[in-house]
C-alpha cells in the first residue's frame, strides 16, 4: 500500500508540475485549490483541537478523529502533492514559478 500512495504521490506531482510549466491558466487554477485544501485542513484540524479542548478531553484520543475527516484528508493529500509540484518545477526550470 505505501507503494502505491508513494507512486501515486510522484505521478500527481510530476503532472501538476508538468501543468504548472506548459500553462499559466493552470498554474492559477492549482494555486487557489491549493489555498482552498490549505483552508480546509488547518479549519478541520484546529476545529478538532477546539473541540477537545472544550470538552476538556485533551489527555484523551479523541483529537486523532480529525484524521477521518474526508476535508483534512483531501486537503492533506492535494496539499502534499501540491507541494512536490513545487518543487518539480523549481528543479526543472531553477525558477521560483
Amino acid at each position: 500500500m505505501t507503494l502505491w500512495v508513494l507512486l501515486g504521490t510522484a505521478a500527481g506531482g510530476a503532472l501538476l508540475a508538468w501543468l504548472r510549466l506548459i500553462s499559466r491558466g493552470a498554474r492559477r487554477l492549482l494555486d487557489v485549490a491549493a489555498v482552498l485544501a490549505y483552508l480546509a485542513f488547518f479549519a478541520e484540524a484546529s476545529s478538532a483541537v477546539i473541540r477537545t479542548l472544550l470538552d476538556d478531553t485533551v489527555f484523551m484520543t479523541r483529537v486523532h478523529e480529525v484524521l477521518l475527516s474526508p476535508l483534512f484528508m483531501a486537503g492533506a493529500g492535494y496539499l502534499g502533492v501540491y507541494a512536490l509540484s513545487l518543487l518539480a518545477a523549481r528543479a526543472w526550470t531553477g525558477t521560483n514559478s
